[in-house]
């Protein structure tokens, strides 16, 4: 809020109009003459925004208290066209130092993953929190416990959506690691509880893609035919050929696969995320 304090300052010097009006916020709201003209204004205010900064999420309170952000918050500010020219200062603006952290080498961020992994993780063993407690019918007792998802059966046909959106208090994200998966034999047995069952290996029928941000964006399909093996891009309504070294992408929301018949132990499968 330093920048707040020294707009302010500026104000006070260069007009010379007189002291703050009783109850305003220090260093936020001035009650100043521009252009000969009575004016209350801000230099900027801030605001929490998605990560295109293209939507509000929150506004922030001008109460002094410090901000707690986390490292996915993106911090949008706002200027106020006519003061900021008055009293903003370009060439001073480039004139900052840069903290100690951002001269360290930075850890590359994962670029994809693969389905698999996803799978795992869905299926590991979470301890639950202190303060997520769980009620024991045998004692009697909430107990700090542990949970765990299985998969006792598959279907012919294996959906699979992949959350592509992430949100908290504060902010919503789209998420665009890309997941790898196969196209053809996707081995699911390894995660089915029931030994005796078949396997479970699925080849790749359809992918939808999704493209925006949350709450708005576009929706696009890949799909296979199944008379002539080819795969098809949709657009609304517009239908071409497509690749399969096309499917793989940071945009794909939902997979389906289709099962293989018993005697060739294959089945499909069909990705999408939420």
């Amino acid at each position: 809020m330093e920048h707040q304090e020294e707009g302010k300052e500026q104000l006070s010097e260069t007009e010379g109009s007189g002291e703050d009006e009783p109850g305003s916020d220090h260093g936020e709201t001035t009650q100043k003459k521009i252009g000969g003209r009575p004016c209350a204004k801000k230099l900027f205010t801030f605001s929490l925004v998605n990560s295109y900064g293209t939507a509000d999420i929150n506004s922030l309170a001008t109460d002094g208290k410090l901000l707690k952000l986390n490292s996915r918050s993106t911090l949008a500010i706002d200027w106020d066209s006519e003061t900021r020219s008055l009293y903003y200062d370009e060439q001073e603006s480039e004139a900052y130092e840069k903290h100690v952290s951002m001269l360290q080498p930075q850890k590359k961020k994962k670029t994809a993953m693969a389905l698999r992994d996803c799978i795992e993780l869905f299926t590991t063993m979470e301890t639950l929190g202190e303060q997520d407690p769980w009620y024991c019918p045998n004692c009697k007792k909430h107990q700090q416990a542990t949970k765990k998802f299985d998969l006792w059966s598959l279907p012919k046909i294996l959906v699979v959506h992949l959350k592509r959106f992430s949100y908290s208090r504060y902010w919503r994200d789209k998420l665009d690691t890309v997941v790898e998966f196969p196209v053809r034999g996707l081995n699911m047995s390894e995660f089915v509880c029931d030994l005796s069952a078949r396997p479970y290996v699925y080849d790749l029928i359809a992918v939808s893609n999704h493209y925006g941000a949350m709450g708005v964006g576009h929706y696009t399909a890949y799909a296979k035919n199944k008379l002539n093996g080819k795969w098809y891009y949709f657009d609304d309504s517009n239908v071409s050929l497509a690749s399969e070294d096309q499917i793989v992408t940071k945009a794909a929301y939902r997979g389906s696969s289709s099962r293989k018949s018993w005697q060739v132990p294959r089945l499909g499968w069909f990705a999408t995320s939420l």
